[in-house]
């Protein structure tokens, strides 16, 4: 009776509780409401946990900010309650002394509900050069801003950034953008009526929207740019050579004569000009009176110009994501099983195979950002037997096995910039051609990266609608003469932009090369043409800061993109997609990311949205398990859709370390002296190590490439010098008790903070020229070029036989005389075998 009495109390306790809460919230709500006037902020509230890093940009730079030390100019403020964020707005808020005013906030920190505030005094000093010269006073004089446009623009100055010492302002200019009309066939969607046809039209296209082009000798490498108002991609192309060319073929004419977009002359060999941005590119353009007065104004202000992405030397490959695959919906099983095998490969050669660990933690020479764990690791391959790299190895196979069931899968594909066909523009710009030829026909792409692929699948996120863009690869003479290798270009008859939206402001496109998956692309996009409709134009008002406030809410209300996408996805892992419901969210996903910017959402008419509510009532799909952390009981159970089939493809089994090869690790390598006396351990520095190891209440994964170290490392680096002792000997003392005395899983905050001296340490003691036995993993000088194997692996194996390295999993394995031309391990052939055979079937029954 006691217990039935107590189990019937229990809900009416919950129920007290809960209304208490209520009540409390209520009057919070209430509070808040009626509270207006300018806010203060505690300084208990600012700790340490609410510290955040942020990368070197315009504005740090022009703040005179360095790296590594704590600053408190701006501050990032993540909404809540409307009625506090208004308030804060609307009068700004006092810390320690100061007044803090609203600053910016970008398209992503409106998304994200952050607003960039800034120390008044500071923004006084410095606004001159974060806005070249304008003011809010000026742009309101000549009709206003779209507020939240303006709130972006203002932003770009935060974008990660490196100075371009290059730049002369003076070797600059704004040209038109080249607009054409691109003849197609699309499904047009109204989006007030919300009917979708099928169309033949000419479709407008801004063919360079956010894309301009620089000169070899000023920029080698295609890179994004950052100054005062400007964004977009500074493409690599010899226009000087261009104009050149075509002065020689016709000397009565000078094609380097353009106008700028205020109607002003120049010659582009004359001036010496060595970038030619757009006007999509200059965000401002209307609030100056000249391209001059903007020169003027940026020089005057002491403003500067950032590069930021700029394009890498080497290209890793890529990985799909589950958008990409679950639109390919007659995939097969059997296919899905051949597209997962690298990934099922990596997985089971985790623990086992040296060059697969490494290739895992991201310790390779492809790798041109290595932290210096990694470095360590790739140099000195023997700290994978280390207790802590194996609990890490562990973590990172967990993380495998989940990002492959959510359908990140290994692909022969590569991230790039989408580059419009920069020919064509010249011969618009400098020959005056309104429909130029360009180097690309409809249907073209040129990506000299591929150059030996025929066809490219040309991806981009978010992948929603079917968007495998498969286009023919051209690679010709002419298109190595004026294109850059690591690069897609497109072509300005094509509506590929269409298909991908994406414009040319340096959006990437996951170019995939290989063919199998390319075919099954190509058999899902038969009959399939881009949609197309027509976007809602933003307004100007008034820049004040109740516009800024109401122009942040209505972002807000309406930013919710994510719940579109989901609903696409539970569409596209149905029995039957309905493909007239996923065009019609796919439309309005794009208009819910500009309502930021215009305000304007379409309205379902009432029979649209009951038939999408039938199709989207449902949990999201088995595979959001792995894809978004869902719990069991949140998603629907496993259908057979294509995602959903690689949680039975993709093992998990329990993980052994059966690699024989990685060598012994000797901890004496990683000290400032391998010979010498012994380390005196301090226990004031040891025990200072556990102190701070357990202060971090988060984990940092040494194998990721993370930024956000700089500040930790420093701070945990003061806190040594405080000891009085030379860092040198700090990182010994903690490498002979990490090591040696008490070896342990826990030396994540040693390796970010002592990476580097350890990494020095190697490189000294480590003998030159010497190399890890592929067998046994002892490390020994080789007496010559052709000795792979150490002295005593090599006495094992007789004459006649020799050892080779197997061309697909890189094991070593023996071959007698007789099978003298084998070039893998029984296990790799025999798999093999079986691929080919796979294929040959699968092409006869094509």
């Amino acid at each position: 009776m006691g217990g039935q009495s107590r189990l019937s109390e229990i809900p009416l306790e919950l129920k007290s509780i809960n209304q208490q809460m209520r009540d409390l919230k209520s009057a919070l709500a209430d509070k808040l409401h009626r509270h207006h006037g300018t806010r203060a902020l505690r300084g208990d509230c600012v700790t340490d946990n609410r510290i955040i890093s942020v990368f070197e940009s315009n504005l740090t730079r022009t703040l005179g900010m360095q790296a590594n030390r704590l600053y408190e100019e701006f501050m990032v403020i993540r909404t809540y309650y409307f009625d506090v964020i208004r308030d804060l707005i609307l009068h700004g808020y006092i810390y320690n002394g100061q007044k803090y005013i609203c600053f910016t906030a970008s398209a992503g920190q409106i998304r994200t509900k952050k607003t960039v505030f800034i120390r008044q005094d500071i923004w006084e000093k410095h606004s001159a050069s974060l806005m070249c010269g304008l003011t809010s006073e000026r742009i309101n004089q000549m009709g206003g801003i779209n507020i939240n446009k303006y709130l972006a623009y203002l932003a770009l100055s935060g974008s990660a950034s490196e100075p371009w010492e290059q730049f002369d302002i003076h070797k600059s200019i704004v040209v038109d953008d080249m607009e054409t009309f691109v003849h197609g066939t699309v499904d047009f969607i109204d989006h007030k009526t919300y009917k979708i046809e099928r169309r033949q039209m000419d479709v407008p296209i801004v063919q360079t929207d956010g894309c301009g082009m620089v000169l070899p000798s000023c920029c080698p490498k295609n890179t994004m740019v950052r100054l005062p108002w400007i964004k977009g991609l500074l493409a690599v192309f010899p226009f000087d050579r261009f104009i050149k060319r075509e002065n020689r073929a016709n000397p009565a004419v000078n094609h380097g004569i353009v106008k700028d977009i205020y109607g002003v002359t120049h010659d582009i060999l004359a001036e010496g000009i060595e970038v030619i941005f757009t006007k999509s590119m200059f965000k401002m353009h209307k609030y100056y009176t000249s391209w001059q007065e903007y020169k003027t104004l940026y020089l005057q202000n002491g403003c500067t110009a950032g590069k930021c992405n700029e394009e890498p030397d080497y290209l890793p490959n890529a990985r799909l994501n589950y958008q990409m695959l679950q639109t390919l919906t007659d995939m097969t099983h059997g296919e899905l099983t051949v597209l997962a095998a690298k990934a099922v490969d990596r997985i089971q050669h985790i623990a086992s195979d040296k060059d697969t660990m490494l290739e895992v933690f991201g310790a390779t020479k492809e790798n041109h950002r290595k932290n210096d764990f990694q470095k360590c690791l790739l140099l000195y391959p023997e700290l994978l037997s280390d207790p802590y790299t194996k609990d890490t190895l562990k973590e990172i196979k967990k993380k495998l096995v989940k990002e492959s069931r959510a359908g990140k899968l290994p692909i022969s594909g590569k991230y790039m910039f989408f580059i419009p066909d920069l020919y064509a523009f010249c011969q618009w710009l400098f020959l005056k051609q309104k429909n130029p030829d360009g180097l690309l026909a409809d249907g073209e792409v040129s990506c000299g990266i591929y150059y030996a692929a025929d066809q490219l699948d040309c991806l981009r996120s978010p992948h929603l609608y079917r968007e495998h863009a498969v286009r023919k690869n051209v690679v010709n003479g002419m298109t190595r003469k004026w294109f850059t290798k690591n690069a897609i270009y497109t072509s300005c008859h094509d509506l590929i932009t269409k298909i991908t939206m994406n414009d040319f402001d340096g959006d990437t496109s996951l170019v995939c090369a290989d063919p199998f998956f390319i075919r099954i692309a190509e058999r899902n996009m038969r009959h399939i043409p881009p949609l197309y409709y027509e976007m809602a134009k933003a307004g100007a008002v008034q820049i004040s800061s109740e516009e800024i406030y109401r122009g942040m809410r209505d972002a807000w209300r309406y930013g919710n993109v994510g719940a579109i996408s989901n609903d696409i996805t539970r569409i596209w892992n149905s029995d039957v997609p309905d493909l007239e419901a996923v065009k019609i969210l796919c439309m309005e996903s794009n208009f819910t990311i500009d309502a930021a910017k215009t305000r304007y959402m379409p309205q379902r008419p009432s029979e649209v949205n009951a038939r999408i509510a039938s199709l989207t009532h449902v949990k999201t799909p088995h595979f959001f398990i792995y894809a978004k952390d869902k719990a069991a009981g949140q998603v629907e159970p496993a259908t057979n859709s294509v995602v959903n089939q690689l949680e039975s493809i993709i093992p998990d089994k329990r993980m052994s370390f059966t690699a024989h090869n990685t060598g012994k690790l000797r901890y004496k390598n990683m000290l400032r002296q391998k010979h010498g006396k012994a380390v005196e351990i301090h226990q004031s520095v040891t025990d200072l190590y556990d102190e701070l190891a357990k202060q971090c209440r988060f984990q940092f994964s040494a194998y990721d490439d993370e930024d956000n170290y700089d500040y930790l490392r420093a701070a945990t680096r003061e806190r040594f010098n405080a000891l009085g002792i030379p860092m040198e000997d700090i990182c010994d003392m903690l490498v002979t008790h990490l090591f040696r005395d008490k070896p342990n899983k826990k030396k994540w905050l040693f390796w970010v903070c002592f990476g580097d001296i350890v990494f020095a340490n190697l490189q000294r003691n480590i003998p030159a020229h010497s190399i890890q036995c592929p067998k046994c993993g002892n490390r020994f000088v080789p007496k010559s070029r052709s000795q792979k194997l150490c002295k005593e692996c090599a006495s094992y194996h007789p004459i006649g036989i020799k050892t080779k390295a197997c061309c697909d999993c890189g094991k070593i394995f023996t071959a007698d005389a007789r099978a003298a031309k084998k070039v893998r391990c029984d296990a790799c052939q025999k798999e093999y075998l079986k691929q080919r055979d796979r294929e040959r079937k699968r092409q006869k029954a094509a």
